[in-house]
């Protein structure tokens, strides 16, 4: 069966990889070490903190990963049992109203990561500066 173009959102094909339970644990882990190695170096704790944020988000993107694995639109798409056909001839299993909440969970989804790395990272552009 071909998925039809209306049930893919813009950014299924960058996002899918996001829901990869093994990478995520392995990004969190990563985060944790470098953040802990960063904070002996230093003598400075704080690193660990900020990187506390990155390992939220990788929190987020488990919580998330159902958004992530079927693709944006696809993951609440709730006329699965009455599917139609596209213009294309393709099977179309949402409608209207479940990619606007798949918009909503992918815009979600950005707001939260960005204002996680801000919350853990935004008080060092003052330092850079």
């Amino acid at each position: 069966m071909n998925t039809s173009k209306h049930d893919i959102h813009n950014f299924d094909r960058y996002i899918k990889s996001l829901g990869n339970k093994k990478g995520v644990i392995v990004f969190a882990l990563s985060m944790a070490l470098l953040g802990a190695a960063l904070s002996i170096i230093n003598s400075d704790w704080y690193w660990f903190s900020r990187f506390g944020s990155l390992i939220t988000i990788a929190g987020l993107l488990l919580i998330s990963s159902p958004s992530f694995v079927k693709g944006i639109y696809l993951a609440n798409a709730s006329s699965f049992g009455f599917a139609e056909r596209d213009s294309d001839g393709n099977t179309m299993v949402t409608n209207e109203e479940d990619r606007k909440i798949g918009g909503k969970i992918f815009s979600g989804i950005v707001i939260t990561m960005i204002g996680t790395v801000i919350w853990g990272f935004g008080d060092l552009i003052g330092k850079l500066c």
